[in-house]
């Protein structure tokens, strides 16, 4: 039994179905949690292994699916048959293709509410024109999926600057 303080956290109102995929999670945090996850802004620098499962989890959750929310994916490279195994978002007929543009793709049938655009550039100072300010400034956090230190070097530091939250859940 949960005690009166616990149950107090999430007014009862605030739990009620919806008749929505999110009915679930809103009964454990509240709708006006699950409507601020709805709205939010978020860039995801990879769409590998780690890319994959973010994406996944964060269309389940509804993270961006909401019609003020987003999510941005960027990943310069293409799947490969080796990827196969591990990004669980690609198939064999998917080889050659953009990563980011398949995951994507992936997560709008698995939630067609999802509002992720893909991107196929490298976040570097080379694409600074592209990852300008307004950009960064329209973000409300970032995640990284990369697989090398200075990429994540890189995105560490623009998060610094624009003051964004980083979550960094490389290996």
């Amino acid at each position: 039994r949960l005690s009166p303080r616990l149950l107090s956290l999430v007014a009862q109102a605030d739990t009620a179905p919806r008749n929505s995929r999110y009915d679930g999670q809103a009964a454990v945090l509240g709708w006006p949690l699950q409507e601020r996850l709805l709205s939010l802004r978020n860039l995801l620098v990879g769409a590998g292994a780690i890319g994959c499962e973010m994406l996944k989890n964060w269309a389940m959750m509804g993270v961006g699916c909401g019609p003020d929310g987003s999510v941005v994916v960027t990943d310069p490279d293409t799947i490969e048959k080796s990827n196969l195994n591990r990004q669980f978002l690609f198939r064999p007929w998917n080889v050659s293709q953009a990563k980011s543009e398949t995951a994507a793709a992936a997560i709008k049938e698995m939630n067609p509410s999802a509002q992720v655009a893909a991107k196929l550039d490298r976040l570097g100072a080379d694409t600074e024109d592209i990852f300008d300010d307004t950009f960064w400034e329209g973000l409300h956090g970032v995640c990284n999926a990369l697989d090398n230190v200075q990429a994540r070097l890189y995105v560490d530091q623009r998060c610094v600057y624009y003051q964004k939250s980083l979550l960094e859940p490389g290996t």
